[in-house]
């Protein structure tokens, strides 16, 4: 089963929360706004965005990578719905209803925005190892290609296996409400680059 329909605790514009655990919340949106910023000059044609949420990195993506193809995969009914009515505002992006593991193999990206919300608690989706995950990932670049990921905290970035790292920059904005109701300033604007 590639979708869901979940219940949500709580449901707007400012945060999403389920089964106890923020997904997103309106307070990631300075980190957003500092990360596509920083990133713009990359200036990517075709981008993967995985996970919609509030919709907050999509808007920030149009506004300052300005892709040709925008493509947006998410598994999660009543969020789809909204990402819907966001494709139709936008025309370079393409709404999908399915795991981002369902991407023809033919599709190849100038970048890749990944920063799905784990609902395999919910048991309805097969689980994938970060080394299978991040194969799929690299099929999916161009051979210049970048993955992109939020990274909350100061400590260390995770490498991801077939990869470089390169930190951009490291910095400090308000309050960020994590998943756990913990908050967090420290971010990073982070990418990954595949190794030859």
């Amino acid at each position: 089963m590639n979708t869901i329909e979940l219940q949500f605790d709580e449901k707007n514009s400012d945060v999403l929360i389920w089964n106890g655990q923020v997904v997103m919340s309106r307070t990631e949106e300075e980190y957003f706004e500092a990360l596509f910023a920083r990133l713009r000059y990359l200036s990517p044609s075709k981008v993967l965005e995985i996970g919609f949420g509030l919709g907050i990195s999509a808007a920030l993506i149009q506004k300052h990578l300005m892709p040709a193809q925008h493509d947006i995969f998410e598994v999660e009914q009543g969020i789809y719905m909204d990402l819907q009515e966001f494709a139709n505002r936008h025309a370079s992006v393409r709404p999908f209803f399915s795991a981002w593991q369902t991407v023809q193999n033919e599709e190849k990206y100038d970048f890749i925005f990944y920063d799905p919300f784990d609902y395999i608690p919910h048991g309805q989706f097969p689980s994938y190892s970060k080394s299978e995950t991040a194969t799929r990932l690299k099929q999916l670049l161009t051979p210049s290609g970048l993955l992109c990921h939020p990274h909350f905290g100061d400590g260390d970035v995770p490498d991801v296996e077939g990869f470089d790292t390169v930190i951009v920059e490291r910095l400090q904005v308000k309050p960020i409400r994590m998943a756990d109701e913990s908050t967090c300033e420290d971010v990073a604007i982070v990418y990954h680059q595949p190794k030859a």
